[in-house]
């Protein structure tokens, strides 16, 4: 008979001990579902370590960096949550719930290493293309890492079958959401994003490779026709029978096929047949699109695959033209030819041009505004070390000089009322990069154009805002007459060591030492206004210095010195002593004119003051273009 809960009676008599079987059961039990709590325990503690740890990631000092790493991360967060949930449930296994949590912190922390690497190596990058050591796709590899950087277009992305970590450009839909662009060259995983950033790749020297390459096809002549020197041998193939000659035709070809590896075929194609206009793409339907474009696989490598569009043709393009360079190597002559440029241009001059190609393109980046414009300012001022800032106005980008030299407006060209920025580029290339004029800048534009779109801009805003610079005093500030006349020019302190004694009759002989100090931009109206009178009181000598309001705050609190009525202060001035004082105003006249300069912007509509004065002075860079900013 069997009990109500299964159990066969005929086990009875078996001798087991089921009250023992009974208890090792539920203890069994019991420790499974302990075991099974602290497992749930530890998965959770390492979610939520996980995530304090992400949270605590940060690019560096740049605020839209870090603001962008934290949207990133509260993507990979939520994806962190979904896989605790799923993996209580059992929906998800052990193993990948590990896999995931790795590589969500992995692919995180290569996202930071490659941004870091593209920072560090920008100027051993532009110096290795600038020398013609590396290959102009090199450029091209780190122009991709750029966009994935302009924080403002881009965004962390994680796949949500394993946790990897994407970086892609962000794209609108017509429901108004922006989500991860699916084109390959605008999408990158971490990995890839890394290997990017410090990509080297070098370039193909076309001539060296044909002249050691020809002393191989040489020895095959030799070999074949025979002669004592390769100049009879080679001259000597003519009277071959035909089969002879298409064999070692053939051969030739061997070589040049196995000597042509798919990366040198790339730069012989993008760095020496530079007018053939031959560039690279991740992306396999632009590729189909445009015959030159080469393909690149995952890796970075190109593809002259039968997978590619146009891989195979291009390829037996190269090799053609790469045997045409081999056959001025091989001597029909006893003479040895020159090599001629396929390019018609000289290593000096192509790199020329892809230098110009990448200063035209910092000076469009400055008229992107946002991070784009930022990251263009810092290597525009690595590479001209007299710029201190570049702003944008409603019409115009401003130019400041470290040494407080005239700021240079250089004005928006307008079409139907949108900036032109293509052409607002050359101005500003001309004007930021002293190796370029107008007409080279449009040379480089021209260049720029022919493989890269110019799109409308996206960034709101104007960019940058002015840059103050620090205040000198009477014995480091600069006056007319040290200008003029160079070392024999007299400084502010050396005037007022040169002054009589103290007295009120002197107040002419101060005033010129004033009207010596040479203005800063826009502040020469201000200095013009100060005026210097003497006032006899009984005994004393007095000395009044009417001056501009906005100068008033720099001398109030001096030591010695007295406010009179409305814009005027007093100083005794009837000893040696007195000097000291005097001194002390005149540095606070040039603090105050500091702080007027400092204060003027661009972007304020300035109205003429009826006593201003406009500024035409030349300071000693050159620069001649005049703003007044006397109004504020």
């Amino acid at each position: 008979m069997a009990t109500k809960i299964g159990f066969d009676a005929k086990l009875a008599g078996t001798g087991v001990d089921w009250l023992i079987v009974g208890k090792d059961v539920a203890s069994t039990l019991k420790s499974q579902e302990e075991t099974r709590e602290a497992n749930r325990k530890a998965g959770a503690q390492a979610v939520a370590d996980e995530i304090k740890a992400l949270s605590a990631t940060e690019m560096g000092r740049d605020a839209q960096a870090n603001q962008w790493m934290a949207d990133g991360i509260n993507a990979i967060s939520e994806t962190a949550l979904i896989d605790k949930r799923l993996w209580e449930k059992g929906a998800l296994n052990t193993k990948d719930f590990m896999r995931n949590k790795t590589n969500r912190a992995n692919g995180t922390n290569i996202v930071l290493q490659a941004y870091k690497k593209y920072n560090e190596d920008y100027g051993a990058i532009m110096e290795g293309v600038q020398s013609g050591e590396l290959a102009g796709k090199t450029l091209q590899a780190r122009a991709q890492i750029e966009r994935l950087f302009d924080f403002g277009k881009t965004g962390m992305y994680i796949n949500p079958l394993d946790s990897e970590v994407n970086v892609a450009e962000k794209e609108l839909g017509e429901d108004g959401v922006y989500r991860m662009s699916k084109n390959p060259d605008k999408l990158l995983n971490a990995s890839r994003l890394l290997q990017g950033a410090t990509a080297k790749y070098y370039r193909f020297k076309a001539e060296e490779e044909a002249a050691a390459l020809a002393k191989g096809v040489a020895t095959t002549i030799l070999r074949t026709v025979g002669g004592t020197n390769i100049e009879q041998a080679y001259l000597a193939i003519d009277g071959l029978p035909p089969a002879e000659q298409k064999k070692l035709n053939s051969a030739r070809k061997k070589q040049v096929q196995a000597m042509l590896t798919d990366d040198k075929a790339g730069s012989f194609l993008n760095d020496y047949l530079v007018e053939e206009g031959y560039s690279f793409t991740n992306d396999i339907e632009e590729a189909k699109k445009n015959d030159k474009l080469i393909l690149m696989n995952q890796d970075g490598s190109n593809n002259f695959s039968e997978n590619s569009p146009h891989g195979k043709a291009q390829m037996e393009y190269a090799v053609q033209e790469f045997d045409k360079l081999l056959e001025v190597y091989l001597p029909k002559k006893k003479q040895a030819p020159l090599a001629p440029k396929p390019s018609g241009l000289t290593a000096t001059e192509r790199t020329a041009q892809k230098e110009g190609e990448i200063g035209y393109g910092l000076a469009l980046d400055l008229t992107s505004g946002g991070a784009a414009a930022g990251e263009s300012l810092q290597k525009i001022k690595a590479n001209n070390n007299s710029i201190g800032n570049v702003y944008e106005t409603d019409t115009s980008y401003v130019i400041q000089y470290k040494d407080g030299s005239e700021d240079k407006i250089i004005e928006k060209i307008m079409r139907d009322g949108v900036e032109a920025r293509e052409e607002t580029a050359v101005s500003l290339m001309a004007a930021v990069n002293p190796n370029y004029d107008a007409t080279k800048a449009e040379t480089a534009k021209q260049r720029y154009l022919k493989s890269n779109k110019i799109g409308e801009r996206t960034e709101k805003g104007l960019f940058g805002e002015r840059t103050a610079i620090s205040s000198e005093n009477s014995n480091t500030y600069q006056t007319k007459s040290e200008l003029a006349k160079g070392d024999k020019g007299v400084s502010i302190s050396e005037q007022i060591e040169k002054l009589p004694k103290p007295d009120e009759d002197n107040s002419n002989q101060v005033l010129d030492v004033i009207k010596d100090i040479y203005p800063l931009p826009g502040t020469e109206s201000y200095i013009n206004q100060i005026q210097v009178t003497g006032v006899g009181t009984g005994i004393q000598d007095v000395l009044n210095f009417k001056l501009p309001p906005e100068f008033i705050p720099f001398v109030q609190d001096l030591s010695g010195v007295t406010m009179g009525e409305g814009n005027n202060i007093q100083i005794d001035y009837d000893a040696t002593k007195d000097k000291a004082t005097l001194r002390s105003v005149i540095d606070g006249i040039i603090a105050g004119m500091y702080d007027v300069y400092n204060k003027s912007d661009a972007r304020k509509k300035t109205e003429d003051k009826a006593d201003a004065v406009s500024s035409e002075a030349v300071m000693p860079t050159g620069i001649t273009t005049t703003v007044d900013y006397s109004n504020k």
